[in-house]
């Protein structure tokens, strides 16, 4: 799953459906498990991005 306090710059996210890629360039300040973190997975049609390897 990936959200963005799990990203980190230099990241590369993709939708393997319409190719959509995006790239991280400055890392979210969200701490993990905190009240207000981001909690909604970064998603493209339908499905959740991938993380390139």
């Amino acid at each position: 799953m990936a959200n963005c306090c799990d990203m980190k710059e230099g990241d590369l996210y993709y939708c393997d459906k319409c190719g959509l890629e995006l790239e991280v360039k400055k890392t979210c300040t969200c701490k993990p498990g905190a009240d207000d973190c981001c909690t909604v997975p970064l998603s493209c049609c339908g499905k959740e991005m991938e993380l390139q390897k």
